[in-house]
C-alpha cells in the first residue's frame, strides 16, 4: 500500500475519534475531561501516543544511523584527516572526533 493512502486512512480515523469526543462533550454540556471519555476512545487515544512515541524513536534511530553514513561516507573521500587524541577534543563523547587538513585554494 501507498505511504499516503495509510496516512490518509489513519487520519480519518482521527478525526472521526474527533469528532466522537466533541459529540459527547457536547451532550455532557462541559469541556471534555480524560477520565470522563468512554474506554474505547481512552484506548485508542492511548495506542495513538504509543504509536506517535514508536514513531519518535524510530526518527532519531534513522538520525543516528544517517549521520554514521555520511560519516563513513566523508572518511572514504580524498583528503587528509586524522583523528583527534583525547587531550584534543574539547567536549568529550563517545565517538572518534575527526579533523580535516584545510586544503590549497588553486
Amino acid at each position: 500500500m501507498d505511504g499516503t493512502l495509510i496516512w490518509e486512512i489513519v487520519e480519518s480515523r482521527f478525526k472521526e475519534d474527533a469528532k466522537e469526543i466533541k459529540l459527547h462533550a457536547l451532550k455532557a454540556g462541559k469541556e471534555p475531561i480524560f477520565e470522563e471519555l468512554p474506554k474505547n476512545i481512552k484506548r485508542k487515544t492511548a495506542a495513538s501516543y504509543k504509536e506517535l512515541e514508536a514513531r519518535k524513536s524510530r526518527v532519531n534511530d534513522l538520525e543516528k544511523l544517517y549521520m554514521d553514513m555520511v560519516m563513513q561516507k566523508e572518511l572514504h573521500k580524498k583528503g587528509r584527516k586524522r583523528k583527534l587524541r583525547e587531550d584534543e577534543i574539547v567536549s568529550p563523547t563517545s565517538k572518534p572526533v575527526y579533523k580535516w587538513r584545510p586544503e590549497r585554494k588553486r
